[in-house]
């Protein structure tokens, strides 16, 4: 349901009629009786899946290269690093696409809660009818007239009224609404990465895929594994803005929607480089060519 969607609904209801607002009223449910939205069933939802083009892989090769010494510099003296050709790349680097996600949504809840309200009258009114009832009138809890005598008033030459009057209306019905969305940016860990965070907003060249696909283009790539799941990444936005209405009597619609579940694939190149019987791996992000930690 999109923002005009929702306000449309919060027209309809506006727009009630009295008949119409007490038949919605007898229909809601509790908490959990008013579920909808895709959200409480992951399963209705579809990640789509986008993966970063890598650049060749002599490229990177080359960068690697230039950066291969300094995997083995020494941990005193970090300036000291064996000569260009005591480090040697062994074999073919190896691909593999590192997954991030990031999980947006929203939850709406439309309640009705039970209040009572206070209307304060002009000072020359002394009786008031609502709904076919004479309303009781009290003196307006205010001033010094409360703590007043009967003597002193006298004295004084108030009134015993106390001046303007107010009644209460009870057993009202509210509708009411309640709004909270957000969204989690996660690497393959489940832990929040900002840093990739920010070099995604800056909307990188992105190629939709899907893991056949994926396989089919890169056969010699591997899919690294993502330690968290589409369940959980529901159950985390779930939790963190999925709360019931703090007073309610009966809720009548209890949204919860993903609007964006979303798996990015970066490509890692792998090389593995050995100096002086000592074998170490150097990651490079295959779109950026920078170090990949």
């Amino acid at each position: 349901m999109s923002k005009d969607d929702r306000f449309e609904e919060i027209r309809r209801l506006l727009d009630s009629t009295v008949s119409e607002f007490q038949s919605l009223f007898q229909s809601a449910g509790g908490f959990e009786d008013s579920r909808v939205g895709n959200g409480w069933d992951s399963e209705q939802i579809v990640p789509e899946v986008y993966f970063l083009p890598p650049k060749p892989e002599a490229d990177l090769t080359k960068i690697a290269q230039e950066r291969k010494r300094s995997l083995f510099r020494n941990r005193v003296f970090s300036f000291l690093k064996p000569l260009e050709r005591e480090v040697q790349l062994l074999g073919k680097p190896v691909l593999k696409f590192v997954p991030f996600w990031v999980i947006k949504g929203f939850h709406e809840c439309f309640y009705f809660r039970g209040s009572s309200y206070r209307i304060d009258l002009p000072e020359d009114v002394v009786a008031v009818e609502v709904e076919g009832k004479i309303r009781d009138l009290a003196g307006r809890e205010s001033g010094d007239s409360q703590s007043l005598s009967g003597l002193t008033r006298r004295l004084l030459g108030r009134r015993d009224s106390g001046g303007a009057r107010f009644f209460r209306l009870s057993e009202v019905t509210e509708l009411a609404y309640m709004y909270r969305e957000g969204s989690f940016f996660l690497n393959a860990e489940g832990k929040e990465d900002l840093e990739a965070e920010l070099f995604f907003e800056g909307e990188p060249p992105l190629e939709e895929t899907s893991p056949p696909q994926i396989a089919k283009q890169f056969p010699d790539a591997k899919l690294s594994p993502s330690l968290i799941s589409k369940e959980e990444l529901v159950r985390k936005l779930h939790s963190s803005i999925v709360k019931p209405p703090t007073t309610f009597s009966k809720i009548l619609s209890n949204r919860f929607q993903i609007t964006t579940l979303v798996e990015y694939l970066v490509p890692v190149f792998s090389f593995t480089f050995e100096s002086r019987g000592q074998r170490k791996e150097l990651l490079i992000q295959g779109f950026t060519g920078g170090i990949f930690q």
